[in-house]
C-alpha cells in the first residue's frame, strides 16, 4: 500500500462521505449497498478490501447515497438544432455533477458558414459549439469531488476537420476535452498508399478542396506538438459492434477505452493482477473467481444504479454493457519476471486477457440463463449464445483507484522505480517500488557485495533512479536485470503499441494507454505509430511525446536528501526533471569585450508587454543580454537592468544554465492570465531566448522551441506536483493526490 498520509488524502478528498473513517467503512457501504444477500455482499467487501478489485470511482463515492450515479462513462448525442445543442450541454453537465465524463460527436453540426434558413443567417460550426461546452464545463464541479472531462469528436468527413484538428494547437484552448479524429479506412488506405494529393473533400460554398495530405499533415504535427488529436478508427470499431441493428457507434468516452452509442453509459471496474502473483506464479484460479464476482458486481450495478437522465437509463439496460479491465499489470510482469517490451511478456498478458474476457463471458452467460439476456440481444453478434451484457471487457484508465490499490496504472508500464512525494504536512518522502528494491538487493548480493557495502550499492542506485528516472545507463548491473527495470520512457514506443494490440485482441470494447514517446521522436515516427496501430486492429490510438508540452514548469529534483520508504507495488511515478550539470563554485572570469560580438535577436511576448531580447555570444556561449520592451506594457527601465543584470553575472563566469534554471521558477499573473504568453514571466521568456542562443537555434517562436526541451513536466493543480501523462488522459493525471484531468 501507499503511505496512509497519501491514502488518507485521497479517501477525504474523493471517496469518504459522512461519518466514514477509512477505506474499510468504504467497502462496507459500497458492498452493502449493491450485494442481493449476505453471501454476495461478505464477496464484494472482500474483493475491495483486499485490493484485488475496484469499481469506477463514481461507484466508491455514490453507492449507498442519496446521488446513486454509478457510472464512469457516457456518450450523449450532439443533433444539429440550437435546441439539440444546448439539451446535450445541459446533459452534460447533470453527468458532471454526478461524477460521469461525457463523450460527444459533434461531426452532425452543419460546418463554419453554411446557411441557416431559419435566420437568413450563417452557421458558426462545430468547434465554436465545442468552446461553448468547454466554457459550461468550467463552471461545474463533478458533486465538488471529481472535475468534468469530456471528448469532443469530428469525423474525418466533416467539412471543418482543419480547423478541428488545430482547436488545441494552443496550450490551455478547450482544455476540458481530450479531441479525437473519428478516421475510416478509406482515409487510412489512402494515407498508406501516400495518395496525398487526393481530393478528400469540398467545402461547399467556398469551393475549396481539403486534401489527403492536408488532413494528414495536420494530425502528425498536433500530435508531434502537444499529443492531440487522438485518432480513433470507425470501421474498426463497428466491426466488433455488438448491437449493430441498433445503429454505429461514431463516439467514445474521455480515454476513449468505450465506444457506446448514443445516450448509453457503461460501469468500470478493474482487477489488479498483481494481487493474484504468489510466489512469481499468477494464481489463475484465484483471478478467474475475481473476474466472475466483478462480473456479477458490475451487472448488479446496473440495477442498482441511478441514471442522471431517462434516455440513460432506457439507453444502458438496453445493451446492459459492463467494463471490466486490469491494473497492476506491469506490477505482475515484474513479480514473476517478464520485461514489459519482451514477446514473451506480451503472449503473457494476452493470455491473462483471456482469461479474464472468457470467464467475463461465462458468467455473463449464467446470468443470461437466470436473469435472461440483455433486450438488445436478438440481432446483436451474440447470436444463438445468450448472455447478460452485450460487452463486458475494456481497459480503463484508472489513476485514482490504482493509488487506492498501490499497483501500476492499467496497461501501463512504471514510470519510474523511485521518486518524491510529500505527505499532507509538508514532510518529504523518496518512494521505491519494493519489486524493484527487493530484485535490486538480490542482484548486488549476487554481484559479491555484502554487508555496508551491499546497501551503498542499492542505494546509489535508487538515487540514480530517483534523479534521472532510469538505471538503463548504469552498465555494471547485469544485463537480465537492466532488460527487466525498464520504465516507461525506456521502453520503445512500438513497443507500446504491440502491448496495446496484445490487451485488444481479448478485450470487447477498446483500452485506454499512451504511447509514450521520447522528446527526439520525428513526425516520422508519428506517422509510422498511427499506421502501425491501424494495421494491428486498434480502436483507437493517444500518442504523448515527452516534453511536448508548452504550459509547463520546471520540476527539478530537490538537493536536500529524502528518506526513502517503500510503496505499493509497482506503483507508478513521474520521473525528476533532469537537469543540467553546472559548476557548484563559479571563478571569477572577467573578460574584455571586443569591439564586435555575433548574435541573435528574438521577438517574444511575455504577459504584459512585447519584448526585443539580443543575446550576444563569444565563442559560442552567451555572453550579453539586452532586452527593450515593444509597445505598451512593461517596463523598460527594469528590462534594461535585467540585461544587465545577466551580461555582468555571464561575464564572470556565471554559467548561462543558471540563469535559464533559476528564471523558469519565476511567475507572474500576467503571463498566467495571458494565453498568448510565451513564457511564465518576463524573466523566464528571458530565459528561454538565452537558451535557444546557446544552441544556435532559430525559430518562428518561442513556443516552437519549446516544444524541443526535456526535463519539463506541468504540474497538478492541487497539490503542484508534475503530472503524468497517460491512460489515454492528455490532460494529466497526478499519481500524488489522485486528480486526473479525464474521468
Amino acid at each position: 500500500m501507499n503511505p496512509p498520509s497519501v491514502v488518507d488524502s485521497i479517501l477525504s478528498a474523493r471517496y469518504l462521505r459522512k461519518g466514514e473513517k477509512d477505506f474499510c467503512d468504504i467497502c462496507r457501504r459500497v458492498a452493502s449497498a449493491l450485494a442481493e444477500n449476505e453471501t454476495e455482499r461478505a464477496r464484494f467487501y472482500e474483493a475491495m478490501i483486499s485490493l484485488r478489485f475496484l469499481p469506477n470511482s463514481p461507484t466508491l463515492m455514490n453507492a449507498g447515497t442519496e446521488i446513486g450515479q454509478l457510472s464512469a462513462c457516457f456518450t450523449l448525442p450532439v443533433p444539429d438544432s440550437i435546441d439539440g445543442i444546448f439539451d446535450a450541454m445541459k446533459e452534460g453537465a447533470i453527468i458532471h455533477k454526478t461524477g460521469g465524463g461525457t463523450g460527444y460527436n459533434f461531426s452532425h453540426i452543419r460546418p463554419e458558414g453554411s446557411p441557416v434558413q431559419s435566420t437568413d443567417g450563417v452557421a458558426s460550426g462545430p468547434i465554436s459549439f465545442m468552446r461553448v461546452f468547454n466554457a459550461a464545463t468550467d463552471v461545474i464541479k463533478q458533486g465538488g469531488r471529481r472535475r468534468g472531462a469530456n471528448m469532443g469528436i469530428l469525423n474525418v468527413w466533416h467539412p471543418d476537420i482543419l480547423a478541428f484538428i488545430a482547436a488545441k494547437k494552443k496550450e490551455g484552448e478547450i482544455a476540458n476535452f481530450n479531441i479525437s479524429v473519428m478516421v475510416n479506412d478509406r482515409f487510412m488506405d489512402l494515407v498508406a498508399g501516400k495518395q496525398f494529393d487526393t481530393v478528400w473533400l469540398t467545402r461547399e460554398g467556398s469551393g475549396e478542396k481539403i486534401t489527403v495530405g492536408q488532413i494528414w499533415t495536420g494530425i502528425v504535427e498536433g500530435i508531434w506538438k502537444n499529443g492531440e488529436p487522438g485518432i480513433l478508427f470507425y470501421d474498426e470499431i463497428n466491426r466488433h459492434n455488438p448491437t449493430p441493428l441498433i445503429g454505429d457507434i461514431d463516439t467514445t468516452n474521455p480515454c476513449g477505452e468505450q465506444p457506446l452509442l448514443p445516450y448509453e453509459s457503461c460501469v468500470l471496474g478493474s482487477i489488479n493482477l498483481a494481487a493474484c502473483v504468489h510466489d512469481r506464479l499468477l494464481d489463475g484460479n484465484l483471478l478467474g473467481e475475481t473476474a466472475r464476482m466483478a462480473t456479477r458486481f458490475l451487472d448488479t450495478v446496473i440495477d442498482k444504479n441511478v441514471f442522471p437522465i431517462p434516455q440513460i437509463g432506457e439507453a444502458t439496460r438496453k445493451t446492459r454493457k459492463i467494463g471490466l479491465g486490469v491494473m497492476g499489470v506491469h506490477d505482475a510482469m515484474l513479480m514473476i519476471g517478464l520485461a514489459y517490451d519482451s514477446t514473451e511478456g506480451r503472449a503473457w498478458c494476452e493470455q491473462v486477457m483471456k482469461l479474464v474476457t472468457d470467464t467475463a463471458v461465462d458468467e455473463s452467460h449464467r446470468l443470461a440463463e437466470a436473469k435472461g439476456p440483455f433486450p438488445a440481444w436478438k440481432g446483436s453478434t451474440w447470436k444463438d449464445f445468450t448472455v447478460r451484457n452485450a460487452a463486458m471487457t475494456t481497459v480503463a484508465p484508472t489513476g485514482t483507484i490504482s493509488l487506492l490499490a498501490g499497483c501500476s496504472s492499467g496497461i501501463e508500464p512504471v514510470f519510474s522505480f523511485a521518486y518524491t512525494r510529500k505527505n499532507t504536512v509538508g514532510k518529504t518522502f523518496v518512494i521505491v517500488n519494493p519489486v524493484f528494491r527487493e530484485a535490486l538487493v538480490r542482484t548486488v548480493s549476487d554481484m559479491g557485495f555484502a554487508g555496508e557495502e551491499r546497501e551503498k550499492k542499492a542505494e546509489e542506485v535508487i538515487a540514480h533512479v530517483h534523479e534521472t528516472g532510469t538505471i538503463q545507463d548504469l552498465h555494471w548491473l547485469p544485463e537480465g536485470f537492466l532488460a527487466l527495470f525498464k520504465t516507461a520512457l525506456d521502453i520503445p514506443w512500438r513497443d507500446h503499441i504491440l502491448m496495446q494490440a496484445s490487451f485488444q485482441k481479448h478485450v470487447h470494447a477498446s483500452i485506454s494507454k499512451t504511447i509514450n514517446m521520447p522528446c527526439s521522436a520525428t513526425k516520422e515516427d508519428c506517422e509510422e505509430a498511427l499506421l502501425m496501430a491501424w494495421k494491428l486492429g486498434l480502436k483507437g490510438i493517444t500518442i504523448y511525446r515527452t516534453g511536448s508540452r508548452d504550459d509547463v514548469v520546471l520540476a527539478l529534483k530537490e538537493k536536500s536528501p529524502a528518506a526513502p520508504t517503500v510503496q505499493g507495488p509497482g506503483e507508478p511515478a513521474t520521473a525528476a526533471a533532469a537537469m543540467r550539470a553546472v559548476p557548484e563554485k563559479i571563478p571569477s572570469l572577467s573578460i574584455d569585450r571586443p569591439k564586435e560580438l555575433a548574435g541573435r535577436t528574438y521577438l517574444c511576448q511575455s504577459g504584459c508587454c512585447r519584448l526585443y531580447v539580443t543575446v550576444n555570444l563569444l565563442e559560442g556561449k552567451p555572453m550579453e543580454v539586452f532586452i527593450r520592451t515593444v509597445g505598451s506594457g512593461g517596463c523598460d527601465a527594469n528590462s534594461s537592468a535585467l540585461g544587465r543584470a545577466i551580461s555582468t553575472g555571464l561575464q564572470n563566469g556565471v554559467p548561462y544554465g543558471k540563469f535559464v534554471k533559476q528564471f523558469a521558477k519565476v511567475n507572474c499573473i500576467s503571463a498566467i492570465k495571458n494565453p498568448s504568453s510565451e513564457g511564465h514571466s518576463c524573466a523566464d521568456v528571458v530565459g528561454r531566448c538565452i537558451e535557444l542562443s546557446a544552441k544556435n537555434q532559430s525559430v518562428a517562436t518561442l513556443s516552437d522551441w519549446n516544444i524541443r526541451k526535456t526535463g519539463e513536466q506541468r504540474l497538478c493543480p492541487e497539490c503542484h506536483n508534475p503530472l503524468d501523462f497517460g491512460e489515454g488522459c492528455n490532460q494529466g493525471i497526478c499519481k500524488h493526490c489522485g486528480w486526473t484531468g479525464c474521468s
